[in-house]
């Protein structure tokens, strides 16, 4: 469970996140964190959230978001509201200078926690290089988390996530690991 202003890092990344306001904190209405992506630092993929909203605000250096096809450059002061159900992705086009930035969803859902695993498998090794855990690990998480790739409909992912998400309960991968995070 993320406890209010303490962090989380991802080696492999070099991102930093600070919980401002935890789902606990908020009944579930939001998380809020102030999220640090290293120089040149993307999310390799689009997503979505069915189910949230996401927004930025940039407090320190640029941050490039492509929103439903569409490239938005965000500098200090800039915010931007990703729609539920929109697809995304994100990156930090720097050479040299880190993103800071406040992020929030709404409403929190188990981002909290998926997010704490998905750092915790990176600082681990249990992720490729790129620290994006294994196909099989992503698919024992996608449904409990409710992030989904642009690309297969909605219910081949969340068919895929239950079909695989069991095969890979089978050989021993879990959805939720309590060493990174206690629930």
């Amino acid at each position: 469970m993320a406890t209010k202003n303490t962090t989380i890092h991802n080696k492999i990344t070099g991102e930093k996140i600070t919980w401002l306001e935890t789902s606990q904190g908020s009944n579930g209405k939001r998380l809020v964190f102030l999220f640090e992506v290293a120089p040149k630092g993307k999310l390799p993929v689009t997503h979505y959230h069915p189910n949230q909203t996401e927004t930025f605000e940039v407090c320190k250096g640029t941050f490039t978001v492509r929103l439903a096809g569409q490239v938005h450059i965000l500098k200090a002061g800039e915010k931007l509201l990703i729609p539920k159900g929109v697809p995304h992705q994100w990156w930090n086009d720097s050479v040299n200078e880190p993103t800071k930035m406040k992020v929030i969803f709404e409403p929190a859902l188990h981002t909290e926690t998926f997010l704490e695993q998905f750092y915790g498998l990176s600082n681990d090794n249990k992720t490729a290089k790129d620290g994006t855990p294994a196909f099989l690990q992503l698919m024992a998480m996608v449904n409990e988390y409710e992030i989904y790739i642009t690309g297969p409909p909605l219910f081949i992912q969340k068919a895929l996530g239950f079909v695989l998400g069991g095969l890979a309960k089978l050989i021993g991968i879990k959805k939720y690991y309590p060493q990174y995070s206690k629930k």
